[in-house]
């Protein structure tokens, strides 16, 4: 009995000091591979994400000297990131930014941050937002961006309304602004949509990316209300105290309003129809803007790609300056071609019929513009 523990004893070792048969080796290096593969992917789940756009071609104007020239209109990096379940941040910067006074010597575009923010998302109906960030009033500014618009440019509502600070009149700072939001949508639907979404925003009222020039702060308020899926209504005001530009007064509490109401319906195998109505106003009559647009496109779908026809007319009115060349009304037709998720082709003509009293200063009755752009995202 005892031999033949001790053999049974010899014969477990040897089995045991055997090398490992490739099949088993295969097998160990293949559970090791997947575990290397599992905490990589864990890895850049977690990492920020890098994505953006760039659009680019060609613009031919006769407004003011007229001018024909190859654009690159917009290079936009994004960086999203997760801290945390529930704090995300977002960094965009704009490298062709063409914001007056922001040029260099030779009038060249450069680099701006465009968002710099944070949001901690407490549930869907109550998250909060800090940085800089673009404020929500209107459609265009807040629920569209530049690659996903039906047309090249925005309206005259959005660029003059909207993305023009009131820090200095005629600043463009692309609707951007440095503070604080509160946010979130209510009433979902079984269509998996919300009924309801608000926003209030608290901002400096000032540049981009600087502090504020004095003591008061920006209030915007915005509701959307959504009784179908594919059809809203939104409504948006806000209120501020700018600084007049140098040459003027040098009062750093000048009251300012601006609202802007609209409705869009967009099926993305359908109609895409939307309208908006805004006003801009400051106190004693210092300036006293307004403007509408309505747009009406269709989604044609192929199996080539998406074709986008839309039509848009837009009028803009300056009560004040009524010989400015923001005083006009304008007729675009457009035709966009998507192909790819990551890539679309834009043919945009539009003519602008200015008012009497901007014609007879500027010298001519309208301009005419035609705008030729690729949209490649990545």
């Amino acid at each position: 009995m005892k031999h033949s523990l001790t053999v049974l004893l010899f014969t477990c070792l040897y089995l045991i000091s055997l090398p490992i048969s490739a099949t088993e080796v295969d097998k160990e290096k293949g559970t090791t591979v997947a575990h290397k593969t599992d905490e990589l992917s864990k890895i850049i789940a977690k990492a920020p994400k890098i994505s953006g756009y760039l659009q680019t071609g060609w613009n031919y104007t006769t407004a003011g000297s007229g001018s024909s020239s190859f654009q690159a209109k917009r290079l936009r990096l994004i960086t999203d990131g997760t801290v945390t379940p529930k704090l995300a941040f977002r960094l965009q910067i704009e490298a062709f930014n063409g914001i007056a006074g922001s040029t260099n010597g030779n009038g060249q575009k450069n680099i701006q941050v465009m968002d710099a923010f944070a949001t901690y998302t407490f549930n869907s109906a109550f998250k909060i937002r800090a940085g800089q960030y673009y404020i929500p009033l209107g459609y265009e500014n807040y629920d569209i961006s530049p690659a996903t618009l039906e047309t090249v440019d925005f309206s005259n509502i959005c660029y003059r309304i909207v993305c023009r600070n009131p820090y200095e009149y005629n600043f463009v700072d692309y609707g951007r602004d440095l503070g604080i939001m509160v946010m979130g949508d209510l009433f979902p639907s079984q269509e998996g949509f919300n009924h309801l979404s608000y926003n209030l925003s608290l901002t400096n009222g000032s540049i981009p990316s600087k502090d504020d020039s004095n003591k008061s702060k920006d209030i915007i308020t915005a509701v959307t209300l959504r009784p179908l899926k594919y059809w809203n209504i939104k409504a948006s005001y806000g209120w501020g105290e700018y600084t007049h530009m140098p040459n003027q007064s040098e009062s750093k509490y000048n009251e300012m309003n601006r609202m802007i109401i609209g409705t869009w319906y967009n099926n993305p195998k359908g109609f895409d129809f939307r309208t908006e109505y805004g006003f801009l106003k400051g106190n004693n009559d210092s300036f006293d803007e307004r403007g509408a647009y309505v747009l009406l496109g269709y989604h044609i779908l192929t199996k080539s790609g998406e074709f986008l026809p839309t039509i848009r007319y837009d009028k803009y009115e300056d009560m004040v300056n009524e010989t400015s060349p923001n005083n006009y009304d304008r007729i675009l037709a457009a035709l966009t071609f998507q192909p790819k998720t990551n890539f679309k082709l834009q043919l945009n003509y539009q003519h602008g019929f200015y008012s009497s009293e901007a014609s007879e200063v500027i010298g001519k009755e309208g301009f005419d513009q035609i705008q030729l752009m690729g949209i490649f995202k990545f």
